[in-house]
């Protein structure tokens, strides 16, 4: 995790330097994810959310922000028995870097919507069934590049920190169906990362 972030800090920083026009900062938080269309619901991956942002204002009430981060999808499930017992356990994770180009509207001081799209890059997966690494194999690999959209709102406690809540959807999907699972919210496109993340913005 730790290249990653230092990766993004060095692209970044000329960035934060350059202008009296653009401010930027670093964030942190994390992200609730599910995987649509491999057949188990709800947000049970919890994963990690770092990285850098810059922003600049065009007018009294736009602006344009890029966020370069890391970020960790996937899925999680435990199955159980009728009395609670374990029985099978399903984990996949997926990091990326993640790079999304999000329109600001200030109609408040203190209330920021924004919304926009995402380009990531998928530098690791690991998929297991009760503790096994699944075998790779090409009808079940992921693919490399991710496309995005993003929709959220920004709440600024101060000068300095700001809380941000954001959803994002796969536009295209991330993997095709695999085994025999039937999904009629995907209608069988394929699979999709579905993303809730919440994370602090700190303002230099």
């Amino acid at each position: 995790m730790y290249k990653p972030l230092l990766f993004l800090l060095l692209a970044f920083s000329p960035l934060l330097v350059i202008s009296q026009d653009f401010t930027g900062g670093v964030l942190g938080g994390m992200a609730m994810t599910q995987v649509d269309g491999d057949g188990l619901g709800g947000y049970h991956r919890v994963g990690a959310v770092a990285g850098v942002w810059v922003s600049r204002s065009f007018s009294r009430t736009i602006s344009v922000r890029t966020e370069l981060k890391f970020i960790q999808k996937g899925s999680y499930r435990r199955f159980t028995d009728g009395g609670g017992g374990t029985i099978g356990e399903y984990n996949l994770r997926l990091n990326y870097t993640e790079m999304p180009f999000l329109l600001e509207y200030h109609f408040r001081d203190n209330i920021i919507p924004f919304a926009g799209i995402s380009v990531g890059y998928l530098w690791k997966s690991i998929e297991k069934n009760d503790g096994y690494e699944n075998p790779i194999e090409d009808d079940t690999r992921f693919k490399k590049a991710e496309l995005a959209a993003h929709a959220g709102v920004e709440y600024m406690l101060n000068s300095s920190f700001s809380l941000c809540a954001t959803f994002s959807y796969s536009v295209l999907p991330v993997r095709r169906n695999t085994g025999d699972v039937i999904d009629f919210w995907t209608f069988n496109f394929g699979q999709f990362n579905n993303v809730l993340q919440l994370y602090l913005r700190y303002h230099f």
